[in-house]
């Protein structure tokens, strides 16, 4: 057996050891929207990379058989380097071998949200069975509950992850190839995805995941960047007496009932723009 290929096991052995611990985080996210398939990725440039995923078949065969991404998440990745963050729902038809080997394992009409950080890309994917082909509907109408999630499982996977452990990480066949410096067309329906406004936000305090309105959540975010009550009145052209209305239902939903938790909860909260 090769040094990469002991290597590999090595890491496919913590993968399935995490399986358990990625499951009971993203269950209670996934399954209320009728997906089964939830996974992540962290793809160094050198080549080395740690997955994480609830389906452990997949993980098996991606450990022991994938020595690329394919032409179309290859695509997907070489866009969010360039835009340093990129969303992306998986085509209706297959086009490689990658996407093959996704639905032989039952991984199907999925979305992707890619984010670069220095020397890495970190991928969050989710996806559903063979017969859910419109819940892409479902994705373009709840994205930032879905981008509210990627916050609230990168805080708990970060107590269990340890990457410094090279141990961890397996390696590609190959080093990633440069990252191409054209300009690449985004796919029509990220497009759209873009110009979607969503009234609702999930924000996580210490009550948990928790639903704030629009206009909540604007007074949160403005709020949070410093702005007096009567500044954020100004700004949303209401009076500063609603704004401490829409403030006191925010301490009621999170539980944080001073303002020095509310703006914590804030900065690390995900409001949308």
């Amino acid at each position: 057996m090769s040094c990469e290929t002991q290597k590999n096991k090595s890491a496919l052995q913590y993968s399935l050891e995490m399986a358990e611990n990625i499951s009971s985080i993203g269950n209670f996210f996934i399954q209320p929207l009728g997906l089964t398939t939830f996974g992540y990725k962290r793809v160094y440039q050198n080549g080395q990379y740690l997955f994480l995923s609830t389906n452990q078949d997949w993980l098996k065969y991606h450990y022991q058989n994938v020595k690329d991404h394919g032409a179309f998440f290859q695509e997907a990745m070489d866009t969010a380097h360039l835009n340093h963050s990129y969303r992306v729902l998986w085509p209706s038809t297959r086009h490689d071998h990658f996407l093959d080997a996704l639905n032989h394992f039952g991984m199907w009409h999925g979305i992707n949200f890619y984010k670069w950080k220095d020397d890495y890309l970190e991928l969050w994917t989710f996806s559903t069975s063979c017969d859910r082909a419109g819940i892409s509907q479902i994705y373009l109408n709840t994205l930032p509950y879905f981008e509210d999630f990627i916050h609230y499982f990168n805080l708990k996977s970060n107590e269990i992850i340890n990457v410094n452990d090279k141990g961890k990480l397996a390696q590609l066949e190959h080093s990633l190839t440069p990252f191409s410096s054209q300009d690449n067309l985004l796919n029509p329906l990220s497009e759209i995805i873009n110009k979607i406004k969503i009234d609702k936000f999930l924000i996580n305090g210490p009550n948990g995941l928790v639903t704030l309105t629009k206009r909540e959540s604007e007074c949160l975010k403005l709020l949070g960047t410093g702005k007096s009550a009567k500044e954020v009145a100004a700004v949303l052209e209401i009076s500063p007496r609603t704004v401490e209305c829409y403030v006191n239902q925010i301490k009621e939903k999170t539980g944080c009932y001073s303002k020095s938790k509310l703006l914590k909860i804030t900065q690390s909260s995900n409001l949308g723009a």
